[in-house]
């Protein structure tokens, strides 16, 4: 691991985790805007790679893995009996198994005689995956790299509208999968829009009841096994030649999530996620590791993970599919890296927090102590205690599977300041923060494994990338900007609160001293570097638009540079944000539909990345909602509208309605309000809140209810 350099800028003796390149920023008035200085790794060794080790395939990274690890554990499950619900211990693969499956599975899909495969209208020949995380799911993706071939991952969670868009956007023939989503696909069949697509192949076996769904649909339905069997069959007695695929060739489909129309298909190459693995060295992989695999596989961050076990040659565990079961499968794997996103150690955190209070007194009294101590050893670089590690926190790692954890990387949303203190007191090692794109193969910036005192911050820039901050004048943020308010108003209010209200935590590690220190410049982040993506598939317009000809990937993420040279989110650039448990939403789709209410005149939705649900300031209709109360709030009729705003049994009735119209409209629980405020005057262009032409200011609209919004996130949630 490297040392941070000093910087000169704020500090002669602060650390900086990020280097700027001179000369590199550019004036407000250049025609192309303004921007700051690009930024590189603080590491004076660091140099973009095109792979990891010299490997830069994912078809070359199994193989690594076998030739260093050949006896050793690849992939594991968990067999459950039907009748108990008992589960093994993992069993595991060897890497020499596991390879001789690929090659089975590769001859069979090319040779076996089933006719499953065939090329697209542009040449390419791709596989569908669509299921849960399990063995057969990187088999089949090696399978299909064996054959120069490409992968189109679905998330489990899709329905059959976006299943549809998919295989008629790419021209697959045939999707690997369980007989759990057999049904959608052949829904998506029966449409008659997608004319390529004809095979399923079914990890879990071909019943009866799945061959007559399927053949409803005219497809052809095929067990994994016996395509697997006929590939083992076919290499002793006729061989088979494998086509590996070229750096530059796509890996993989991932499709965004399409919270404003259809999904984007981002064409991620080999390259670019070796090259993405290769500039997270400072968290190496070794033969001995074992990781957990329960993240969605479609999903850049699991892939990139993947790709560093299997190129090291370490173990991978993949969880049940149920994640009420997962503390269970974490315990059986007793994993040492562990990637996590806010929603899974969030509710870890809440269980153990409620778990000490309920238990109370001395317990209680202790655990706090505990956390007190080992937060103010974070401040001086003390990661362990002898004392309270070794009576309370190692017994709590044990019971939670993660007693062997040495490294936890947080990604896919914010992870708050309290939580991420949290963990790194829990399991006395690294946890770090980072952040990146799908487009950008999930390199961005990674916090360091030895700056565990530091919260509220992404890192600093990847080894394989280089960052930029440039200007958004609109929204007020400049390359030149000096000072931390400057940047983000409420961030003092996000981080302010200690991690528990019995215990005052030192200012370093909670973040809540940074009002109106310096920054180094804000701006929308911007990633150039060997892991950036392709371009979108089928779809050019939108390619030029993230990516420019300078080879800048736009990310629409608003960031600062800390005084330390580490990178932090603080905003949006469009109106598309992510909540806590990673889910994108779309403001103005769900305004649009809850403006569709009589009662309802205009509304701002808000989601804060550090919360599960959203909220929104709602001006009423006067007329109706005056006609409304008549029949259900006694003595209205005299009432002022601002009082009347004010009345629970109308707020009521304008949550009931946004539950009905999002109901109706097809809207998840993630995008249904849980709580609004009821504001009497409309937007207005005078006081700054809309447009002349009536579109919300948005920023301006956050800053004007920062209070309300505050107290609506403080207040519990709505059961709707």
């Amino acid at each position: 691991m490297t040392t941070p350099p000093t910087a000169s800028l704020h500090s002669s003796t602060r650390p900086q985790w990020s280097v700027e390149v001179p000369h590199t920023s550019r004036p407000p008035s250049h025609p192309k805007g303004g921007r700051g200085n690009i930024r590189r790794s603080h590491d004076p060794l660091a140099s973009p790679t095109l792979g990891a080790d010299g490997v830069r395939t994912l078809y070359e990274a199994l193989r690594r893995g076998r030739d260093i690890n050949p006896y050793a554990p690849c992939l594991g499950y968990r067999a459950t009996a039907s009748n108990s619900g008992y589960a093994t211990p993992y069993v595991y693969n060897s890497y020499g198994e596991c390879v001789a499956r690929v090659d089975a599975m590769a001859a069979g899909l090319d040779k076996g005689g089933e006719n499953l495969l065939d090329k697209n209208d542009d040449g390419m020949l791709l596989l569908g995956i669509y299921m849960k995380n399990c063995m057969e799911w990187v088999i089949a993706e090696q399978a299909i790299y064996c054959l120069g071939g490409t992968t189109v991952p679905f998330y489990d969670t899709l329905g059959p509208d976006t299943v549809r868009f998919i295989l008629e956007h790419t021209g697959l023939s045939c999707v690997v999968c369980s007989r759990r989503e057999l049904e959608h696909l052949s829904e998506a069949k029966a449409t008659g829009t997608c004319p390529k697509f004809h095979s399923v192949i079914l990890v879990d076996g071909v019943t009866p009841e799945a061959s007559a769904l399927a053949k409803k649909s005219n497809l052809k339905v095929v067990s994994f096994a016996k395509i697997e069997y006929l590939g083992s069959v076919i290499i002793p007695n006729e061989g088979h030649e494998h086509t590996p695929p070229d750096p530059s060739d796509v890996a993989t489909f991932c499709y965004t999530s399409g919270t404003t129309g259809n999904p984007k298909g981002a064409l991620i190459t080999h390259q670019n996620i070796m090259s993405a693995a290769a500039g997270l060295d400072d968290l190496q992989v070794f033969p001995t590791d074992r990781h957990i695999s329960y993240l969605p596989l479609p999903h850049i961050f699991e892939r990139l993970v993947i790709a560093q076990m299997i190129t090291n040659g370490a173990a991978i565990a993949f969880f049940r599919g149920d994640p009420t079961l997962l503390i269970e499968d974490i315990v059986a794997c007793r994993p040492t890296i562990i990637p996590v996103v806010p929603r899974v150690v969030n509710k870890i955190h809440d269980k153990i927090v409620a778990g000490m209070a309920a238990k109370g007194g001395v317990t209680e009294k202790m655990f706090h102590a505990a956390l007190a101590a080992k937060t103010m050893g974070l401040a001086q670089g003390k990661l362990t205690h002898a004392l309270w590690d070794r009576i309370l926190f190692n017994k709590i790692k044990k019971a939670l599977g993660l007693d062997c954890v040495r490294v936890m990387v947080s990604g896919s949303a914010p992870l708050s300041p309290k939580v991420m203190t949290f963990f790194r007191c829990l399991l006395g090692v690294p946890v770090c923060e980072g952040y990146g794109q799908t487009e950008g193969s999930a390199a961005g910036s990674l916090g360091h494994p030895e700056d565990m005192a530091s919260v509220g911050h992404v890192g600093g820039p990847h080894k394989c990338v280089e960052i930029v901050l440039v200007d958004v004048p609109e929204m007020g943020y400049l390359s030149t900007g000096e000072k931390w308010n400057e940047c983000f108003p409420r961030v003092q209010n996000a981080c302010s609160s200690s991690v528990f209200p019995t215990v005052t935590l030192n200012a370093t590690i909670l973040d809540t001293s940074h009002n109106g220190e310096p920054c180094q410049g804000r701006g929308e982040i911007c990633v150039r570097g060997p892991p950036v993506f392709k371009g979108y598939y089928k779809d050019d317009e939108k390619t030029k638009e993230t990516i420019d000809d300078e080879a800048w990937l736009h990310s629409g993420d608003v960031g600062l540079w800390t005084a330390d040279g580490q990178l932090k989110i603080i905003d949006r650039k469009k109106n598309i944000f992510k909540l806590a448990q990673g889910e994108y939403v779309s403001a103005e789709k769900i305004e649009n539909v809850i403006n569709q209410s009589l009662l309802i005149g205009q509304s701002f939705v808000y989601g804060d990345s550090f919360q599960t649900f959203l909220v929104a300031i709602v001006v009423p209709d006067e007329e109706p909602v005056r006609a409304w109360a008549e029949s259900n709030i006694p003595d209205s009729a005299n009432t002022p509208f601002s009082e009347l705003c004010k009345r629970d049994e109308l707020r009521n009735e304008v949550l009931s309605e946004i539950q009905r119209l999002s109901k109706h409209n097809g809207l998840h629980g993630f995008e249904t309000i849980k709580s609004v405020y009821l504001e009497p005057n409309i937007f207005s262009v005078d006081k700054d809140l809309v447009t002349p032409t009536f579109k919300l200011k948005r920023q301006q609209l956050k800053n004007y209810y920062s209070k309300q919004i505050e107290e609506m996130y403080g207040q519990p949630q709505s059961k709707l």
